[in-house]
Formats: C-alpha cells, sequence, structure tokens
C-alpha cells in the first residue's frame, strides 16, 4: 500500500509545477507529517525532489527530469488520457484521477500542451443528458460489491412492467452504448441474467459472499447473445418516410438503409421481441412504417389506436 502511495505521489510531483504538502495529504488521504516522509523517502531512493518553503511553497522535481516512459508513444499516452477521462464521467472513483496524474508526468512539457489541445477538441462523456448522479451511485455501489465479492440485492423492474426482489452473485459490470448492466447469477432464477441498472431500485450490497461461479463471462464475451437470451427475435422491414430518414441513418447507420424513388427509405433489422423493441418503433411517430412481420404491423397499429383513444376525449374544446 505504502509503495503505491508512494509512486503516485511521485507522480504528482512530476506531473506538477509544484504542489504543496497539504494538497499532497489530501490527494493521498494521509496526514501531511507522512507527506514529509514520504517525500523524505523518495529522495533516498534518488528521485531529485526539491522543497520551497514559505507562501506558495511545495515539492516540485528538479528541472529536466521525467520519467522514463520506455516504448511508449505520445498518440498512445494521449489516447489513454482521453479515455480515462471519459471514464471518470461515468465512474466515481479517486483512483482514476491518481492514474490520470502517473500518465500525464509521463509527458514534457510540450507533450502536455499538446495533449491539452487535443482534449480541448476530444470530449468523452458518457453520462446521460440531466444526469443526477444516480446511476454513478448504482456503478459505485456494485463495484464495491465485486471486489469484496458480496451479493446484492434489488427491487428489478422488467421492460414488461413486472417488479420483482431479486438476489444475484454479481460478476461483470457491462457498459453497453450508453447503458450500464449486471451480468449476474440470479438465487431468484437459478441461473446467469443481465440487468439493466436503470430499471433497479432498492439496490443494496448483502453480507454473503460469494465464490465466482465457473462459466462466468470474460473479456470478448458476446453480450449481445446474452442479451437476447431469453427473448425470441424478431426480423422486421421498416420503411422511413422522407423525414425520418435522418433518424434512420441514426439508429442503423447509412449504410443498412435502401433508398427508395420516393425519397423513403427501407431497413431490415432483428431484435429481440419485447417491449423495448415495441416502444421503440412507437418512438418514432409517424415516420416509420412496420412492413413485415403483418403480425408485428398489426400490434403497432392497435397499440396506436389505443394511445389515440386516450386523447380522443369527446368534451376536449380543444379537438378538432
Amino acid at each position: 500500500m505504502r509503495l503505491e502511495r508512494l509512486l503516485a505521489t511521485l507522480m504528482l510531483v512530476v506531473n506538477r509545477k509544484r504542489i504543496s504538502a497539504t494538497e499532497l495529504a489530501d490527494k493521498m488521504e494521509v496526514s501531511v507529517r507522512t507527506v514529509y516522509r514520504d517525500i523524505d523517502t523518495l529522495c533516498q531512493a534518488g528521485f531529485p525532489l526539491v522543497a520551497y518553503q514559505g507562501a506558495g511553497g511545495g515539492f516540485e522535481v528538479m528541472e529536466g527530469y521525467r520519467l522514463d516512459r520506455n516504448a511508449l508513444t505520445f498518440d498512445e499516452i494521449a489516447s489513454v488520457l482521453a479515455a480515462l477521462k471519459g471514464m471518470t464521467t461515468a465512474i466515481d472513483d479517486s483512483r482514476f484521477g491518481t492514474t490520470l496524474e502517473k500518465y500525464a508526468g509521463l509527458l514534457s512539457d510540450k507533450e502536455k500542451e499538446a495533449a491539452r489541445f487535443w482534449q480541448d477538441r476530444l470530449v468523452i462523456d458518457m453520462n446521460p443528458w440531466g444526469s443526477d448522479g444516480t446511476m454513478k451511485r448504482k456503478v459505485a455501489l456494485i463495484r464495491e460489491a465485486l471486489q469484496h465479492s458480496r451479493m446484492i440485492r434489488f427491487s428489478y423492474t422488467s421492460v414488461n412492467g413486472i417488479a420483482t426482489e431479486r438476489s444475484v452473485e454479481p460478476m461483470t459490470l457491462l457498459l453497453k452504448g450508453v447503458s450500464w448492466y449486471i451480468y449476474a447469477y440470479c438465487m431468484h432464477r437459478n441461473d446467469f441474467r443481465l440487468f439493466r441498472l436503470s430499471r433497479m431500485s432498492q439496490l443494496s450490497i448483502m453480507e454473503r459472499r460469494f465464490e465466482r461461479r465457473e462459466h462466468a463471462p470474460v473479456e470478448g464475451a458476446d453480450w449481445d447473445r446474452m442479451w437476447d437470451n431469453n427473448t425470441r427475435p424478431v426480423t422486421m422491414v421498416l420503411r422511413f418516410t422522407p423525414e425520418g430518414r435522418a433518424r434512420a441513418e441514426e439508429y442503423f447507420g447509412v449504410e443498412r438503409l435502401q433508398p427508395q424513388p420516393d425519397g423513403s427509405v427501407i431497413v431490415t433489422e432483428t431484435y429481440p421481441e419485447d417491449e423495448w423493441v415495441y416502444g421503440f418503433l412507437l418512438g418514432f411517430g409517424d415516420r416509420v412504417e412496420v412492413l413485415e412481420p403483418e403480425r408485428l404491423r398489426l400490434l403497432i397499429r392497435d397499440r396506436v389506436r389505443n394511445i389515440a383513444k386516450l386523447y380522443g376525449n369527446d368534451s376536449d374544446p380543444y379537438q378538432p
């Protein structure tokens, strides 16, 4: 633990022009006296650190010194910095800040300026619009459970609106697109399941510990297959009006569209058939038409009629 703290302290001093003992103590979550002991240890190890007294004082590294970054190129380090900055928007973990300092410390002053140039032009923010921090808190709690191999419990509302109480052994925390999921062994189903964090409430860590089960997913797992494993797939043929073409391009990609003479486009896509896909189609309003399958076309038609009934109050004076 102390070795890790010493390395983090060294990176902070190398990366800053000057940093005070108080700031180091806050970042390392230790006392100022411990900071002075750590600095003394680093100096004895041969690192050229200098201390300045008085107002504006602090520690800095002797001019011209920087850590050897071995085979890492500037572009590689800049890419890591951009990715780490993006992760800090989704995960509330002070260790990311320390890691950022470590990598930034590998750059010369001139390279730091170049890195800042690109950071101003590439921003990765994984939080959805209007986020209030709720998702970050859920992610932090699940990461804690994963770290200590503790079970979690929560209330879960399925895409069909059915609420159940779940106790699970968390296996893998997954960020897919802009949505967080936890892949876990569900005690209620006695099987692995993929849960979406936005559908969880009353999330808490249990005292019960667990051993990671065999056949749990690893890096490179087929998450798409796991997502639709419990629902039947439906292959849809959709026609987007000329006004809806931009949204079709946004969701499916330009290369997937089949342009039609009237300016509309046709898209063929396969999704798991559940309430999510019905809401997805209805979200396009009158700018999409389900051509196939007929069963799905009729289902969407009936839902549109039911929606119309909600707004079809004859007593409404504003109804034409």
